[in-house]
């Protein structure tokens, strides 16, 4: 049974999507965001939607049960958005060391081959 277990496995490796390095998460600046997000527009919907209905002469009752939904949902929508914006965040942030890694390998190469150009010189003098 394990070596069918294996082939499936290698089979999904190899038609699936490619492994991603980093992930949301395994960031953890992102994962902090998206709680972060999260939680204050949710407590932040909550005492709104209460304020506005018991203001608004509301139940008490009513009030707190509408207030709840309303910071479910905006919880809900508010972590969806969080992670669509932390993708960007964390590709970009990507982008960015793979291009300074991209200019050290230049400058590297550069620095070695003016050292094999000296070297050069120093043998044919």
């Amino acid at each position: 049974m394990s070596e069918k277990d294996d082939k499936k496995a290698k089979k999904g490796k190899k038609a699936g999507k490619p492994e991603a390095l980093v992930t949301l998460s395994q960031h953890p600046r992102a994962k902090a965001g998206i709680r972060r997000a999260r939680t204050r527009a949710a407590f932040l919907s909550f005492v709104l939607v209460l304020v506005l209905n018991l203001v608004g002469d509301q139940d008490p009752f009513d009030a707190v049960w509408r207030a709840l939904l309303a910071g479910i949902v905006v919880n809900v929508v508010v972590w969806r958005c969080a992670i669509v914006a932390w993708r960007y965040i964390v590709l970009h942030e990507l982008k960015q060391v793979e291009e300074h890694r991209l200019e050290q390998r230049r400058l590297q190469q550069e620095r070695l081959e003016k050292l094999a150009a000296e070297r050069a010189e120093q043998t044919t003098s």
